[in-house]
């Protein structure tokens, strides 16, 4: 399956990519601790706000107005 048939766009992939690595660098970042556990920590929760990202964004597209 891939993105166009889920109804993402490619502007929609490269969102979540720039989502996903802001979030991964300020957990990264602000953590306290090893870096390798920050690191980890950051990783992880970058891949949950891609998740996220992604399915508010298939949520938005299939529930918006028609005039959006």
């Amino acid at each position: 399956m891939d993105a166009e048939t889920l109804g993402l766009e490619r502007s929609d992939g490269r969102n979540m990519l720039a989502v996903a690595a802001t979030v991964t660098l300020v957990v990264a970042v602000t953590a306290e601790g090893p870096i390798g556990p920050r690191v980890v920590a950051g990783a992880i929760a970058g891949a949950v706000a891609a998740v996220v990202f992604v399915a508010s964004t298939l949520l938005i597209n299939r529930y918006k107005p028609d005039h959006w």
